[in-house]
């Protein structure tokens, strides 16, 4: 059986975002870093992008471009160079796409969202942990696991499975209509 990803929930995103917003209102020097965290950040947990799929990594997955922004879908070439659509965020607005390939380093950015969570939620979580809320929340808002699986870009379904930990009362619920 595998093991149960760490995730967040919309309310601890949300959270991490206001925390982050006031962290770049407040330093003069580090705003356009902190900006392109929280775009990444955004791009992670509510169009379930991996790291790579943002920042790049070496020469095998690209930074991700404006080019690559529809108005509301994001076109990803990601793990494995497969290719999939995602959602775009609505918060995502033209003046962060314009920001985009973001100049930010992947070391950079995980170690922020990992002193942001620890800082925030009083939490262990890691840049990745922002794409398993993105699961998780598709999960627990009851949408179909072959979408879930096409969106986080997954090819076998039992690795999209891993989100359906969600909401147990909810499945009890579920089984004691059928039966």
């Amino acid at each position: 059986m595998k093991k149960l990803p760490k995730t967040i929930t919309q309310e601890e995103f949300e959270l991490l975002f206001k925390e982050s917003e006031k962290l770049r209102n407040k330093s003069k020097k580090r705003k356009t870093r902190i900006n392109q965290y929280m775009i990444a950040m955004l791009l992670g947990f509510e169009a379930g992008l991996r790291i790579s799929e943002i920042v790049g990594y070496k020469d095998k997955i690209k930074s991700l471009t404006k080019e690559q922004i529809q108005d509301s879908n994001i076109k990803i070439l990601g793990k494995g160079q497969k290719e999939r659509i995602v959602p775009r965020p609505r918060r995502l607005n033209q003046k962060s796409i314009d920001e985009l390939p973001l100049k930010v380093n992947r070391r950079s950015l995980q170690k922020f969202v990992e002193v942001m969570g620890l800082k925030v939620l009083n939490k262990k979580i890691s840049f990745h942990t922002l794409r398993h809320g993105f699961g998780s929340h598709l999960a627990g808002m009851n949408r179909p696991l072959h979408e879930i699986q096409m969106l986080m870009g997954h090819s076998r379904l039992d690795t999209t499975g891993i989100y359906l930990h969600a909401n147990p009362s909810k499945a009890i619920e579920g089984a004691r209509e059928v039966f």
